[in-house]
């Protein structure tokens, strides 16, 4: 934190020291920025000083963030780490839904994010509830995003989510396609099957297709 707070000193003098002081006295910075790793710190102290540098360029005056404003310069956006913005990320997720394991992805997180989200929500969204399923994918992004800042590597692993944030038709798409997977298990069907391949199989297994 003293760090955070000698670079706020110096990029904007007194308008943050007679604010804040030379500490973080009454730990109000701590509780913004605890959850924070170093790159995200420096992350936001980089833009603070595009902020200065642009005020200066314009004439204008820049004025130090308050806590909460700072935490979210902190968090770090795709092209940040070199990723596709998230935008483009879900663009691309949307078009190759249908044929995941064949697309040679721009970047590991976009596929991770994708199949986090579900191909089959993806392929087979209402109009209605695809800015809920956006956000979603952009929730499972995010998430990568922050893992590949803070230098962790990539792997399988879904956000969690409550049933009680799925509406009825997603809960009854979800237990369809478990059950078909346990049908698909039952049958000896490979487990790596997705639900929807298992339950083609079965049919066809049985003369329905």
């Amino acid at each position: 934190m003293d760090h955070v707070f000698n670079a706020m000193g110096d990029l904007f003098g007194a308008k943050f020291s007679s604010q804040w002081g030379a500490y973080d006295a009454e730990g109000k910075w701590l509780a913004e920025l605890t959850h924070l790793s170093v790159r995200h710190l420096e992350l936001g102290i980089t833009r603070c000083r595009e902020q200065v540098r642009e005020a200066a360029r314009s004439g204008d005056e820049a004025w130090p963030p308050q806590p909460v404003a700072f935490a979210a310069l902190c968090e770090p956006r795709p092209e940040d780490a070199g990723l596709p913005a998230v935008a483009d990320a879900w663009a691309e997720a949307c078009a190759h839904a249908h044929e995941p394991r064949g697309h040679r992805w721009s970047h590991e997180a976009v596929r991770l994010a994708g199949n986090a989200t579900g191909w089959w929500e993806l392929r087979h969204v209402q109009p209605s509830r695809v800015d809920r399923l956006e956000r979603r994918f952009g929730r499972e992004y995010q998430a990568l995003v922050n893992r590949v800042m803070a230098g962790e590597g990539l792997a399988e692993r879904q956000l969690l989510e409550h049933d009680g944030s799925r509406s009825p038709a997603e809960l009854a798409e979800r237990a369809g396609r478990e059950a078909a997977q346990a049908q698909a298990e039952a049958a000896g069907l490979p487990p790596t099957m997705k639900a929807d391949e298992g339950l083609a199989a079965l049919r066809a297994a049985v003369g329905r297709e």
